[in-house]
């Protein structure tokens, strides 16, 4: 059998912001923002540990934003993003978890 070479075509991960980062109470509305290394297909949200994903944008440049509107308790968990590269084509790997911490009653 002839020898034969493999490519491995890494596709950077992507970093994951929350804006505002701190703060946040119930009700608050909050943007999270997947920065990625070059263009992509698609960039996907996903609630730490699920595999199915909760928000998508298609055709993003250098970062997308997810808005959270109206927080509540049950969205106070970790998130993380992916995306799939154009130039190359690959998938990457989730970003890093980035917690969202909700503290105290509604704003008026």
């Amino acid at each position: 059998m002839a020898p034969m070479a493999v490519a491995l075509i890494l596709v950077p991960p992507p970093s994951l912001s929350l804006h505002p980062s701190q703060g946040v109470t119930l009700g608050d509305n909050v943007t999270l923002r997947c920065h990625l290394p070059r263009m992509a297909d698609w960039v996907r949200l996903y609630q730490y540990g699920k595999t199915t994903y909760i928000k998508q944008k298609d055709k993003v440049q250098d970062m997308a934003e997810f808005s959270l509107n109206g927080i509540k308790k049950e969205d106070a968990v970790s998130y993380q993003c992916r995306y799939k590269g154009m130039e190359p084509a690959g998938t990457s790997e989730k970003s890093d978890p980035v917690e969202l911490v909700v503290t105290g009653a509604p704003t008026a």
